[in-house]
């Protein structure tokens, strides 16, 4: 055990007790805590053993003035109140463990000062890169920075296409996707169709932001099939939870009545929305289809089973992690921009008793391509 300092507190475990108690040298304890090759097998146990024994931790710091990496990264998302970040945390989380890396979790639910702290490199360093998905900071913002100030990859919407200089971004085809899901329900039958999500705020009316992007590919969607689409099908919300979604039918119903089908911009307004026609009656699907985007792990539980867009979050997951990798190595050329696959999960909410498998309708996939237009 650690001998106690001159002023009579404990010390904490250093490479030397581990050593000592092993019986090896303080070079094989640091190949072992760094999980080098080339260590016998019952070598190794016996440190870990030793590890365990002494309580020893590699302190991070230490590490990261030898290496240059505390083998850590920040992920920074909005709230992790929405299902889709807490569940597309957890991706992170897992893959960065087999990969031998820790996620430092970080939300920016304080507000827009919270995502420009995460932008502006906080106040100290957090790891050796950050994952960073905004949501109020104004496009303009990046497009005014020349370059970020550690290793970064975003994710998600509200980025213009013009990033600064270290940084990479990892998205979806929003208006790929909303595209799909409408002319989904088209082909079912729907012609009179409406899309919730719309938010009239700064923030939300920017032209690269979730609701802008997802609402431009159901109106291309629209005009692809020859149907008519104006602000008149466009429902607006406050927020994307499900009170808004509730709100948001509620005030859809009382002014299109005639709605056969309607898009949602994420699960959680649709399951909002999915409450408000059961409470007037309205049979879903068989009155009114409805669609989701994100396929959070509600979704296959709400009533009816909800369809929706289902981002590949592992390929997104793996893909980010692949790039920052890249940029803390020392990489650096321009900003990359890629796209990651999606698919549309067909359920109950769209097809009644549907039982079809998910079809691949990814940016790279042929399916609905002949009917997909130019982005906007």
């Amino acid at each position: 055990m650690p001998p106690r300092s001159t002023s009579g507190h404990r010390r904490p475990p250093a490479l030397r007790d581990v050593a000592e108690l092993a019986g090896v040298s303080i070079k094989t304890v640091s190949n072992v805590v760094n999980d080098y090759p080339h260590v016998r097998d019952s070598t190794r146990e016996k440190v870990r053993e030793a590890i365990l024994q002494v309580g020893y931790r590699p302190q991070v710091a230490a590490r990261q003035l030898r290496t240059g990496a505390s083998k850590m990264v920040t992920l920074a998302v909005p709230s992790l109140a929405f299902s889709y970040f807490s569940d597309l945390a957890q991706h992170f989380i897992d893959e960065a463990q087999d990969r031998g890396q820790t996620v430092v979790l970080h939300s920016t639910s304080a507000g827009r000062e919270a995502e420009r702290t995460v932008l502006e490199g906080f106040k100290q360093v957090l790891g050796d890169g950050v994952i960073f998905n905004p949501l109020l900071l104004e496009e303009e913002h990046f497009a005014r920075m020349e370059r970020t100030p550690q290793p970064t990859v975003f994710i998600g919407e509200h980025l213009p296409e013009k990033l600064p200089e270290g940084c990479d971004y990892v998205r979806i085809d929003n208006q790929g996707a909303a595209f799909d899901a409408t002319s989904h329900l088209i082909e079912t039958g729907r012609r009179r169709l409406a899309f919730i999500g719309k938010i009239d705020t700064a923030q939300g009316l920017q032209p690269h932001s979730s609701g802008s992007l997802r609402r431009d590919g159901f109106l291309a969607a629209l005009r692809s099939h020859g149907l008519p689409g104006d602000g008149s099908v466009v429902q607006a919300v406050d927020a994307w939870h499900r009170p808004d979604g509730f709100a948001g039918a509620t005030a859809l119903l009382e002014r299109m009545p005639e709605v056969d089908g309607i898009v949602c911009g994420n699960d959680e307004l649709a399951i909002g929305a999915l409450a408000a026609l059961r409470r007037q009656g309205r049979r879903v699907p068989e009155d009114v289809a409805v669609t989701g985007y994100d396929d959070t792990p509600d979704a296959p539980f709400a009533s009816p089973p909800l369809t929706t867009i289902s981002p590949d979050k592992a390929a997104l997951v793996r893909t980010t992690l692949d790039l920052l990798g890249e940029r803390i190595q020392g990489y650096d050329g321009p900003p990359r921009m890629v796209d990651t696959p999606y698919s549309l999960v067909v359920r109950g909410s769209t097809l009644a008793a549907a039982e079809a498998p998910a079809a691949d309708l990814s940016p790279a996939a042929a399916t609905s391509a002949a009917h997909r237009p130019e982005k906007e």
